[in-house]
């Protein structure tokens, strides 16, 4: 019987609301926070993962989650150095031991830690889960958030994941 786990990435005060806002950033937390109620109700884990570097330091405000988020201290934690959430973290250790085998992946940035964890899981084998938007960006030089969100979500269709 397969096992999911709620995986929210990188849904920090400074990935959020540094320089510039996350694209659409009310509708993604009141989306995030949406699943998380879903998955408590169904007792199912809930993963929140956070980048730490030089501008996000681990107990500074710019590292800390969203306070509008529904974390609670018996949710899990995992903190990373990469954009990939697995690359030398314990995330697939937990995900062993929790006999979790499908993903539901939320959260920042679509073209950088979003996507670097969803196509590795996926070449780990999970069974990879998101809901349309459930991630977000800001605009580059190359394409705006939306067009870079709309981008990924192409690739990453029946390919890596399945949209729900």
């Amino acid at each position: 019987m397969s096992k999911q786990a709620l995986l929210v990435i990188d849904m920090q005060v400074g990935v959020c609301c540094g320089d510039e806002v996350l694209y659409q950033l009310d509708e993604l937390i009141a989306g995030i926070n949406k699943r998380i109620h879903h998955f408590r109700k169904n007792d199912a884990p809930i993963i929140f993962v956070q980048h730490e570097d030089e501008e996000l330091v681990a107990g500074e405000p710019a590292w800390e989650l969203l306070p509008e988020l529904l974390a609670r201290p018996d949710d899990f934690y995992i903190r990373k150095t990469h954009p990939n959430a697995f690359y030398q973290t314990e995330l697939q250790n937990l995900l062993d031991s929790l006999q979790i085998d499908e993903l539901e992946i939320c959260g920042a940035q679509t073209e950088y830690c979003v996507d670097s964890t969803v196509k590795f899981a996926h070449g780990l084998g999970y069974r990879l889960y998101m809901k349309p938007g459930f991630s977000s960006t800001i605009t580059n030089i190359q394409m705006d958030a939306q067009t870079t969100i709309t981008f990924y979500e192409a690739i990453w269709n029946n390919r890596f994941l399945q949209f729900i």
